[in-house]
């Protein structure tokens, strides 16, 4: 899901590196075996075709969620240069968006964004935000859902603080006003509701998915990780079976790199965004990018 629970399963990942050199080559050999990569540039095309790379600036990552062959869960997120500070902007998935050409499936002038992810996969998906926004995604880091319960289980569960209890039959979770720790499955169907809260829209959902990546980042960064190997490796495990990732990230070793990157990155200094959006007239179900708000978020993160 988003960037600070991305950097301490990564940071996770280069502990096991530094471990697996000093006892068995077996350990890296199965953790990087873990890891399933898709080649951007096979998949979209031409590079010309793209918006530029700019080396030694931001990094953009677009993180997915997967579930049940879906992505209905997609956050840009936007790293400084010197990876201190970050932003994460969720585009919601009823968005409607133009969709370029993917594969042998011809362009689409008006879709429901997250139509491209069930159209061409992961890079279907890279190639309509870099057509909608004009901001390069150097990376993208798929997260399957189950897999993603499991992490949860791994590290404890995560505490939540609620103003108000949850009741959601869609989802199923349920949960008191205060404070409750939530199991993996739990988390699941939390990062899920929107039917119990405001008007039920998946903007609410995103708001849920911000307060528990809050939530989870706090966990993360007040904790020791390190100082127990073998909770360290089954962690690493979990994250390494459950994503898919770009050729350029397509290594343990790919991976700890980027977590180094990371390694100032402090919970405060990440700010939780969400594509500005207005009624889709056509369908009251459906939102489209309002502008000029959208058009000026994205130059803002292309110019960081």
């Amino acid at each position: 899901m988003a960037s600070v629970h991305l950097k301490r399963w990564l940071g996770a990942a280069a502990v096991v590196v530094v471990a697996a050199a000093g006892t068995t080559g077996y350990l890296y050999w199965r953790l990087d075996r873990n890891v399933q990569t898709v080649n951007l540039d096979e998949e979209i095309g031409p590079a010309a075709a793209r918006p530029p790379a700019t080396p030694g600036k931001t990094m953009n990552i677009l993180v997915l969620g997967k579930d049940d062959g879906r992505s209905d869960t997609a956050m840009l997120v936007n790293v400084s240069a010197n990876g201190e500070r970050a932003k994460v902007i969720s585009i919601p998935r009823d968005t409607m968006v133009p969709r370029p050409q993917c594969g042998s499936v011809r362009p689409a002038n008006l879709v429901m964004f997250n139509s491209a992810f069930s159209t061409g996969g992961a890079a279907c998906t890279v190639k309509t935000v870099e057509a909608m926004t004009g901001v390069r995604v150097d990376h993208f880091i798929q997260i399957d859902f189950a897999g993603f319960a499991r992490i949860i289980d791994a590290i404890g569960g995560v505490e939540v603080e609620l103003q108000e209890p949850i009741d959601d039959e869609k989802s199923g979770l349920s949960l008191p006003a205060g404070t409750s720790k939530l199991s993996g499955q739990q988390a699941l169907a939390f990062v899920r509701t929107r039917y119990s809260i405001g008007d039920g829209s998946d903007l609410n959902r995103i708001k849920m998915q911000h307060r528990f990546l809050e939530a989870l980042s706090r966990k993360l960064s007040d904790e020791n990780w390190l100082g127990d190997p073998l909770k360290t490796y089954r962690l690493a495990e979990d994250a390494t079976k459950s994503i898919v990732t770009d050729s350029g990230l397509g290594s343990l070793a790919k991976l700890a790199d980027l977590a180094g990157k990371l390694h100032g990155l402090n919970p405060a200094n990440i700010a939780y965004l969400t594509l500005p959006t207005e009624p889709y007239e056509p369908d009251p179900n459906r939102v489209q990018p309002k502008q000029p708000d959208a058009d000026q978020l994205w130059e803002l993160v292309g110019a960081a």
